[in-house]
């Protein structure tokens, strides 16, 4: 990442140590609705104190509200400027909401952009990045896209067309890039090819599976030079938060991993 200032912001959503992080999408009440683990700061403040967490991803209104409360202490934050509700008749079309002034009015580190390419809103969605990345660049703003591929197709046409949307968004500038994780393991460090030198990429977590298939999923990313994860449902509504987030924290950032402000038991300190 090219600049002081962008580099320090984004140094809070990583491990000193290790340089990988865990970073806590918490953005889904805008899209889908209230979501378990997610309805009230009480819900949140049970597991989001884990000092195997180093970053989180919200909407401007749930950050002004969890930092009011002192939940957002020693995490990196992420405004999440774009979305659209799963009520829409177009949902995939994600239309920017705020901008990066006000998220920097609040608080935040870097801000978050989500693309979902259909095969209909292509140039939507590169128009909306490339003109999000040259607004963040003037205030040393890290940009990271939530990159999500919506074409139906067979896996191997697919591992192409991720491979060229993760070269475009590149190409318009983003820092770091957030991907689905891929079904066939193989693939991983093809999607991960000519762009962990330069890009921090993490793998998100999807719709809920079981906890050891999220573990087998860290141990291929970071085996295959992720930066890390970024993963929401599959962290917040295990039954076991702390347990989930401690066994995370060690494939992702190692057994030295540094620790963040957190209670003992893993509750946010307030």
């Amino acid at each position: 990442m090219d600049g002081v200032a962008k580099q320090i912001r984004w140094s809070r959503f990583l491990d000193r140590r290790s340089g990988h992080g865990i970073i806590v999408p918490i953005d889904h009440g805008l899209t889908i609705g209230p979501v378990e683990g997610l309805d009230s700061a009480e819900q949140v403040a049970r597991w989001i104190g884990h000092p195997g967490i180093t970053g989180i991803i919200a909407h401007k209104g749930m950050v002004e509200r969890l930092g009011r409360l002192g939940l957002l202490r020693g995490k990196g934050i992420m405004i999440h400027l774009n979305g659209m509700m799963s009520l829409s008749a177009d949902p995939d079309r994600k239309e920017r909401l705020t901008s990066v002034e006000s998220a920097l009015r609040l608080g935040a580190d870097a801000v978050s952009l989500q693309l979902n390419f259909d095969g209909k809103n292509d140039a939507h969605n590169l128009s909306e990045l490339g003109e999000l990345v040259d607004e963040a660049r003037r205030y040393g703003m890290p940009v990271l896209t939530m990159l999500y591929d919506k074409v139906t197709c067979d896996e191997e046409q697919r591992l192409v067309r991720q491979r060229h949307l993760v070269r475009a968004c590149v190409e318009l500038g983003t820092d770091a890039l957030k991907l689905a994780a891929p079904t066939h393991k193989a693939h991983v460090p093809l999607l991960l090819q000519g762009v962990r030198e330069h890009t921090a990429v993490f793998f998100a977590g999807g719709a809920m599976r079981s906890e050891d298939e999220v573990l087998d999923m860290a141990r291929e990313i970071v085996a295959h030079g992720a930066t890390g994860l970024c993963v929401g449902r599959n962290i917040f509504q295990r039954q076991d938060v702390t347990s989930t987030l401690t066994r995370l924290q060690k494939i992702v950032m190692g057994d030295g991993a540094s620790h963040r402000m957190a209670g003992a038991d893993g509750e946010a300190t307030l």
